[in-house]
């Protein structure tokens, strides 16, 4: 295994193609752990390709009146219009670039059209639960871990339908690393509901006696040593996903390792996934982004590497005449988008995009 040392000059290597690692701890903080070098956390392999992360397009919403006093990442967008740069993302959980908005966007997709196909079908509400593996079988292989996992489920509260997202790692506050404690993180539907015992006014010591899925998953502990959490109410399907696929574990040097997988009625086989729709929402208001092309002289930081860069930012409505639509370019006397560019002075990977 490397050394704390040597994994810190990894990230220092990482932080110049991604500058946005610094904003979770578990982007950064090194592994400790010996005799598990076969996991890894997502995005710390090499770049898959030269056009990832390349900066491609702006996408605008001028919808105004959508944005009044809405709050954002403590950014006010009363009467703002946001922009947001586009880029090109891989789609590899390995790459330090676009585990987080290329990799980790597209499965989180992919679960929400499951997941929402699946409610549509009546299988249930789709709840946040995590279940650790029991320390005796942690060195167990995967597959297994995950078998006994989904046996935990199914005993706690009949919970036989969802996905689940492998992660091999917890933070260790105290020593600032990474430590191995496999878990799986799932978004699946509880066959009796959680409800009951989310507003169950009862504290954990009555749990023992009650049928309730705290009753049984107090109960079922002590036998499996299987630690099954619900979590709070979950916003969105797409958003917990995300969150949880972005800093899940792959493991190394194994082409079809899944770090993403279902089961029960949810599981592949059972139905197509629905297609999932690409498309960019604003952050403020959620509708749709319009691509669009800058033609003022504000500069615009496009390396993803860059310590100024950010991925979305605010201007004041007088600015909404600067960003035009692309549709509305037709006939604007530029011959193409190159010339276009060069006149306006992109600055970026190639002179060409937005996001």
């Amino acid at each position: 295994m490397r050394s704390i040392e040597a994994q810190n000059r990894a990230f220092s290597e990482r932080l110049l193609l991604n500058h946005q690692l610094l904003q979770k701890k578990y982007w950064f903080l090194p592994v400790d752990d010996t005799g598990h070098e076969n996991y890894m956390p997502v995005g710390r392999g090499v770049v898959s390709s030269a056009l990832c992360a390349l900066w491609v397009g702006l996408s605008v919403c001028k919808d105004v009146e959508a944005h009044d006093g809405v709050f954002v990442e403590g950014i006010n967008c009363t009467g703002k219009i946001i922009i947001r740069h586009n880029h090109l993302w891989c789609h590899k959980s390995s790459c330090p670039k676009c585990f987080i908005r290329g990799w980790s966007v597209r499965g989180a997709r992919g679960i929400d059209g499951r997941l929402t196909e699946g409610v549509k079908r009546g299988f249930g509400k789709v709840e946040h639960v995590t279940v650790s593996v029991a320390v005796a079988d942690r060195d167990l292989p995967e597959p297994i871990m995950r078998q006994k996992s989904r046996d935990a489920l199914a005993d706690r509260g009949g919970v036989v339908d969802g996905s689940m997202i492998f992660h091999a790692y917890r933070i260790d506050d105290d020593r600032h690393v990474l430590v191995f404690e496999p878990h799986y993180h799932c978004l699946c539907m509880i066959g009796n509901s959680f409800d009951r015992c989310r507003i169950c006014p009862h504290v954990r010591e009555d749990c023992a006696s009650c049928d309730g899925f705290k009753g049984r998953e107090v109960r079922g502990y002590k036998k499996d040593l299987y630690i099954v959490k619900v979590h709070p109410a979950r916003k969105t399907i797409f958003g917990s996903a995300h969150y949880l696929l972005n800093h899940s574990t792959i493991r190394v040097g194994v082409k079809r390792f899944h770090s993403i997988t279902y089961f029960g009625r949810c599981a592949c086989r059972c139905y197509g996934s629905p297609l999932a729709v690409s498309k960019i929402v604003c952050c403020a208001c959620e509708k749709e982004m319009v691509k669009s092309v800058y033609v003022g002289k504000r500069h615009m930081v496009k390396d993803i590497g860059s310590p100024n860069y950010v991925p979305w930012f605010a201007e004041d409505e007088s600015e909404a005449s600067n960003y035009i639509d692309v549709e509305e370019l037709g006939n604007d006397g530029f011959d193409d988008f190159d010339e276009y560019s060069e006149r306006n002075s992109f600055d970026g990977v190639g002179g060409r995009g937005i996001e």
